[in-house]
């Protein structure tokens, strides 16, 4: 389900294991960050925290999308739907 995907992938560290997180991971390809706990021992970089704050203001503004807008993300039936669906509410949001 994942070969093509690339990129940073920032995830709930609740919701990955260790293993997943290795056998996701590609050399200069692909990366998953995920949040450290405090009875983790495993360290996290500036740009790390950094990328893990992005995704609280993201995932803050998919809250008000959904909220406020309508934005439904079970609603289409393919990707192509997915993109307008978004769009049409993004669109919404700033004329409104």
């Amino acid at each position: 389900m994942n070969e093509k995907l690339r990129g940073l992938f920032v995830a709930d560290a609740g919701y990955v294991s260790e293993k997943l997180e290795r056998d996701f991971f590609i050399e200069r390809e692909r990366a998953l960050i995920t949040a450290t706990r405090k009875n983790m021992k495993k360290l996290a970089a500036t740009a790390h925290i950094a990328f893990l704050n992005l995704r609280m203001r993201v995932e803050i503004h998919f809250r008000a999308l959904k909220l406020c807008y309508g934005l439904v993300t079970s609603f289409p039936r393919s990707i192509d739907g997915y993109l307008a669906h978004y769009l049409a509410v993004i669109a919404a949001h700033l004329v409104a």
